[in-house]
């Protein structure tokens, strides 16, 4: 029985059927852009080596063995065009086509511009159908730019062009001084739900990532994008935006698995880590124990957990 993560995990062209596949987006111009720091292009790599170094295949916590899973790695998108809009097509066009081959798809960021894409890439995968969707964030990330595809405007883009519906989308986790109001009152206009990171930690994870997920999925797929900068600064320093205040490892962890126990959520990524900044590999072993979460969610519905006796 495979002990370690990475005795699961095999390249796309070996498992043309799996039940996951992963993908790195070795891009941080998008940052770059709103004046963030350089570095994310580094992600999908330090986020593979903390994922096939570390994390074994049984949960304790849940009890769940994820031995089953067929996990495969198609490799990073090759994304150094000189045009940031043509590397944006690249990234739409090729998850539209890994959503199509597999069930679930996890991305391994990179700027979080590019989830302007991969949520296009759903949303053509579904036939063109609006998705539902939850950004765990400090920032909003809805910046008016038309012109501009930058990592604080990919969910404006999507709901203002009509991919992304409002009515089952939330932002949860943003910070109280890191928002405009005309953010969000826009949000607002578009029925998106609004969850400050003050009521996450009022009220718990669980209780919120349910609604958001209740919302997102009421009638179709979804994504979760979790923005590893809603992590507070002293468990997550090595991001593109650091802050004081945020998530708890144990809060990112919960909503992590929370989404992989949810059928419906096909895309799920983890972005703007930059390993520039890092410590100890710190900031790569939470992302990495972040998507190890969503896995252990996933399997916990795929097949039955192989139950320990009682001690």
């Amino acid at each position: 029985m495979p002990t370690f993560l990475r005795e699961l995990i095999r390249p796309a062209a070996e498992l043309p059927q799996a039940d996951v596949c992963l993908v790195g987006l070795p891009l941080d111009f998008g940052t770059v852009l709103e004046g963030g720091r350089a570095g994310a292009s580094g992600a999908p790599d330090a986020i593979r080596r903390e994922l096939r170094r570390y994390h074994k295949t049984y949960n304790l916590e849940h009890d769940v063995s994820l031995d089953h899973l067929r996990i495969a790695d198609a490799g990073n998108l090759p994304l150094r065009h000189p045009d940031h809009a043509a590397n944006h097509e690249t990234i739409r066009q090729r998850l539209a086509e890994l959503l199509q081959l597999y069930p679930l798809v996890v991305v391994l960021g990179g700027s979080h511009d590019g989830t302007y894409s991969t949520v296009r890439g759903l949303f053509h995968a579904e036939g063109e159908k609006p998705v539902g969707g939850i950004n765990l964030d400090a920032h909003a990330d809805v910046k008016h730019k038309p012109d501009l595809i930058s990592s604080g405007t990919p969910f404006g883009k999507l709901l203002r062009e009509g991919q992304l519906d409002g009515s089952r989308f939330t932002e949860l986790g943003l910070h109280s001084n890191l928002n405009t109001r005309e953010d969000i009152e826009f949000l607002r206009t578009q029925q998106a739900h609004i969850v400050p990171l003050a009521l996450v930690q009022q009220g718990g994870m669980e209780a919120a990532m349910r609604e958001a997920l209740h919302q997102a999925t009421a009638t179709g797929p979804a994504f979760v994008s979790f923005d590893i900068d809603g992590v507070a600064e002293a468990y997550a320093p090595a991001v593109s935006a650091p802050s004081a205040d945020g998530f708890t490892p144990r809060q990112a962890v919960e909503a992590a698995f929370m989404a992989g126990q949810n059928a419906f959520v096909r895309l799920f990524e983890v972005v703007e880590f930059n390993p520039i900044f890092d410590r100890d590999n710190q900031t790569a072993r939470l992302a990495a124990t972040i998507i190890t979460a969503y896995l252990t969610g996933v399997a916990s519905r795929t097949a039955k957990s192989q139950k320990l006796p009682p001690i």
